[in-house]
């Protein structure tokens, strides 16, 4: 298994941005709304403050996953994994909008430094309204197919466009 120990600087990383983003964005909203009155200004700078960071993180998010893709893309070396484990779960019913799609990818390749076999599993959680992008991407690499990875070092990911889960961004 290829484990890359800067995994947990990045949960951590992800986990500090978050708390910057979202002090950063209330204290915008604050600086905005401290031109209306007080009552408003408190409200707005509140709710509207919490809304917008809860709605911009994620995009937030993909423009991280993009720049490090991009920069694997550049640094790393591609690689063809062959998928030997897959799987799709959904939590709680699929009649649900709350319901999330998770797609299990493992996959083993070899080493292009030092040629041992190495695998890497992964797992992409999707929203109900994502359920055909799950779907699909379990279609599209069912066990035994290629997958494209980018490598260096103890660093393995999957070239994939999809983003996942807020503290995957490696």
């Amino acid at each position: 298994m290829l484990i890359n120990p800067m995994v947990f600087v990045y949960w951590a990383a992800s986990v500090v941005a978050a708390a910057l983003y979202c002090s950063a964005a209330m204290r915008a909203a604050d600086f905005v709304a401290s031109w209306w009155n007080e009552s408003v200004a408190t409200v707005f700078g509140l709710f509207g403050g919490l809304m917008f960071t809860l709605l911009t993180w994620p995009f937030v998010l993909m423009v991280g996953w993009w720049g490090r893709r991009a920069y694997l893309r550049k640094v790393a070396t591609p690689v063809n994994a062959t998928v030997i484990e897959s799987g799709h779960r959904v939590t709680r019913t699929s009649n649900s909008p709350f319901a999330t799609h998770r797609v299990r990818l493992k996959v083993t390749f070899t080493h292009p430094s030092t040629g041992v076999e190495c695998w890497v599993k992964k797992e992409f959680a999707m929203a109900e309204f994502r359920r055909s992008t799950a779907k699909a991407l379990l279609h599209r690499f069912p066990e035994g197919a290629t997958l494209p990875m980018l490598v260096r070092g103890r660093a393995a990911g999957f070239d994939l466009a999809l983003r996942p889960q807020w503290v995957d961004l490696w």
